[in-house]
C-alpha cells in the first residue's frame, strides 16, 4: 500500500538470520543468489483521493494522571576484545492513575541479547519485567525473570516469578527446562 515515487529505489535484503527476533540456527546459514527478478504492480497516478471516509467518532480519551513518564532506551555495545555484540532494550512504559476509578498501573521491561556474529551458538538472552498495580492501600507488583541459551541440540530456558503485596514477597516460583531443538 505504498506508491514508490519516480526515481526512488527499492532494496531487497536476503538474510539467514533475524536476531534477536528469531533465534539463530545452530550453524551459520549459507545463501546463494544465482539470479532473480522483482516484479511490482504498476498503477496510474490518482487524480484525487481514491477513498473517502466519514468523520470518525469515538469515546472521550482516557483521563489519567501521569505518575511516572514513559522512557525508552535501546543501545548496542560491541566488545572489541571478544567480538560479542550486546543489544540492551529498556522500556519503562510509565505509571498512570485512572481518574475514573483510581487504579494505578505501570510496567518496565529490561532485555539483554548477546551474540557473536560468527557463532550462532553464542546467542543468549535475558529479560526482567516489572508490572505494577495499585488502588488505595493495596500495592501489587510482579517481577518476572527469564533466560535462554542453546547448544547445537537443546534450548535451555529458565525463569522466575515473584509476586509482591505491599512490598512483601507472597509468592515465588522458579522454572527450568531443556527443550530439544528438533531441527531448529
Amino acid at each position: 500500500a505504498y506508491r514508490v515515487p519516480e526515481g526512488h529505489r527499492i532494496a531487497v535484503a536476503v538474510s539467514t538470520a533475524y536476531w534477536p527476533l528469531i533465534w539463530p540456527s545452530p550453524e551459520a546459514g549459507r545463501v546463494t543468489v544465482s539470479g532473480g527478478a522483482l516484479r511490482l504492480p504498476e498503477r496510474a497516478l490518482a487524480e484525487a483521493d481514491e477513498w473517502s471516509f466519514e468523520e470518525a467518532t469515538g469515546a472521550d480519551g482516557w483521563q489519567t494522571d501521569e505518575l511516572r513518564a514513559p522512557r525508552n532506551e535501546k543501545r548496542e555495545i560491541t566488545d572489541h576484545e571478544t567480538g560479542l555484540i550486546t543489544l540492551i532494550i529498556n522500556d519503562d512504559f510509565g505509571k498512570r492513575r485512572d481518574n475514573a476509578h483510581g487504579l494505578v498501573s505501570g510496567g518496565v521491561s529490561r532485555e539483554t541479547w548477546v551474540i557473536h556474529p560468527d557463532d550462532p551458538l553464542s546467542a543468549r538472552g535475558s529479560t526482567h519485567w516489572t508490572e505494577e498495580t495499585e488502588r488505595g492501600d493495596i500495592i501489587l507488583r510482579t517481577e518476572t525473570y527469564a533466560e535462554m541459551k542453546s547448544d547445537r541440540d537443546t534450548f535451555y530456558v529458565s525463569g522466575r516469578l515473584e509476586a509482591y503485596e505491599n512490598n512483601v514477597l507472597i509468592y515465588a516460583r522458579d522454572v527450568e527446562e531443556a527443550i530439544a531443538r528438533d531441527m531448529m
